[in-house]
């Protein structure tokens, strides 16, 4: 089954807005994966790498449980 999606048309201020917009988010988010491997690079060679685990599953789960307190609460 195929769908047909409609054709979205903006006027030239609006595209270039859209293109620089995205432009912007995707370097904001390479320079933020950069610095994300940076600090793994630097936690990995001062602490060890055992460290930089325990801190990612630590982080993990108190990320998981202030999502399921939000959910809770909605």
């Amino acid at each position: 089954m195929r769908r047909n999606f409609p054709l979205l048309r903006l006027d030239p201020e609006a595209a270039g807005r859209l293109q620089h917009n995205h432009d912007r988010a995707v370097k904001k988010a390479t320079e933020a994966e950069r610095f994300s491997a940076a600090l793994q690079a630097r936690i990995r060679r001062d602490l060890g790498t055992e460290a930089l685990w325990a801190m990612q599953r630590e982080i993990r789960q108190q990320l998981l449980l202030e999502d399921l307190v939000k959910e809770r609460a909605a």
